[in-house]
């Protein structure tokens, strides 16, 4: 399979999410994720955008997505844009996905579904939240 890089920014407006969950579902079912999985992996992506379009109260403005292959590997990094730094501790889409919703944790479910998770804020001004996602490629048919 060829190498795959998609980038989308979208405002944190409840309306964005079904274009995020059928760019979602199309880029999964092209990278090739036997259908079981594709739901999984969609579902993982939600779970980290989970409560950013819902709530004002990180006040994050935009979120930026890339799902992008490498040769071994599909990434999702999410960078959540418009709050601002917290002093030392958990970032605030830490605290975020850490919040129990129902019977599980958000973060707990990113954890379960892929291969890596990692959360943060990146250095300088500019600066933003991320989340980052990895997940083994499937095997050739």
């Amino acid at each position: 399979m060829s190498s795959l890089s998609l980038d989308v920014t979208v405002p944190c407006e409840a309306r964005y999410l079904p274009i995020l969950r059928q760019l979602a579902q199309r880029t999964v079912a092209y990278i090739g994720y036997h259908k079981s999985l594709c739901e999984e992996v969609v579902q993982t992506i939600e779970y980290a955008v989970h409560g950013v379009f819902e709530t004002k109260e990180h006040a994050y403005t935009d979120i930026e997505i890339r799902l992008a292959t490498t040769e071994t590997s599909m990434l999702v990094r999410i960078r959540y844009l418009g709050a601002p730094a917290r002093g030392d501790g958990p970032t605030a889409i830490e605290q975020l996905l850490s919040r129990p919703d129902g019977d599980d944790v958000p973060l707990d479910r990113l954890r379960r579904a892929m291969t890596t998770v990692v959360l943060g804020r990146e250095a300088g001004a500019d600066g933003a939240d991320f989340c980052e996602l990895t997940r083994a490629l499937p095997e050739d048919p």
